[in-house]
């Protein structure tokens, strides 16, 4: 009788620590500290040379997924660029991803695919979106739209600059903004519209293979609904270091250089932004 209470007693200590360890909860991560915010207020603001990942390459890849390349997150909210620990809150706005950092998303914290693969910001509290611009006034003076590629480069920075002012407000509702999805190269791999041109054969210079693989921006702006609800206006000027006019396959890449006016109250009016 004594060694049955010994062995019950033993069983429901055992069957104790068990419960126990199981309502133990993993330590919680212990997050990078976030670099100091350069924005507090509405305005226009530069970001000149933001790195992506810079180490990845191509280079004897198919071309298939995201080539290894690493995310790059960036709140327009606070003008920092933040690390990706925080992939999963809401303190990012855009992130640059895949091949050479190529396709942008928004901060949506719902995006997930029906072959589980998951948004960037898949789990965040976020609910962005973005908007691709597509000014037809301006796309007439550079762009073949029979060929979908700019007539000639260099693409001159002026038209970049008046596409981007002409956006005078945000020109749709929330419900029109890409929020399960990403936006990307113009017409390449089954692709619509983009902000960029990638001269996958080299048709601007036939027969120089330096020019070939080269990604031209094109003025077309990009409407971000941020993480906290507030709404920016963007134009990627550059994917090169130092931002040839004229980039070959020895310039750089990526290092992002983009303009942005953000509105941080709500509304939808660019034009009462001092610059």
């Amino acid at each position: 009788m004594h060694q049955l209470k010994i062995s019950s007693l033993l069983c429901l200590s055992l069957l104790w620590l068990s419960c126990s360890k199981d309502k133990e909860t993993e330590p919680e991560k212990v997050l990078p500290p976030l670099p100091a915010a350069t924005v507090t207020a509405s305005g226009e603001y530069i970001v000149t040379e933001m790195a992506g990942d810079t180490k990845s390459s191509m280079a004897g890849q198919t071309g298939e997924g995201d080539g290894g390349f690493k995310s790059v997150y960036y709140s327009l909210e606070d003008g920092r660029a933040i690390p990706s620990e925080y992939a999963n809150t809401d303190k990012w706005d855009i992130a640059f991803t895949s091949i050479y950092n190529s396709s942008i998303w928004a901060n949506h914290g719902e995006v997930i695919f029906e072959n589980g693969v998951k948004g960037p910001g898949y789990g965040s509290p976020a609910r962005g979106g973005l908007y691709l611009v597509v000014d037809k006034t301006v796309d007439a003076k550079y762009y073949d739209e029979v060929k979908h590629q700019p007539k000639q480069v260099p693409i001159a920075k002026s038209l970049m600059d008046e596409a981007y002012t002409n956006v005078l407000n945000v020109p749709v509702t929330d419900d029109k903004l890409l929020s399960r999805g990403y936006l990307s190269l113009d017409y390449f791999l089954g692709n619509g519209n983009g902000y960029a041109f990638y001269d996958f054969y080299g048709a601007m210079f036939p027969g120089d293979k330096q020019r070939a693989h080269i990604v031209y921006n094109l003025p077309r702006p990009i409407i971000i609904k941020t993480a906290k609800g507030n709404y920016a206006k963007l134009i990627i000027y550059s994917f090169y270091k130092g931002s040839p006019a004229s980039p070959t396959l020895d310039s750089e890449a990526p290092y992002i250089t983009f303009k942005y006016t953000i509105l941080k109250d709500g509304t939808k009016d660019f034009t009462k932004v001092n610059r």
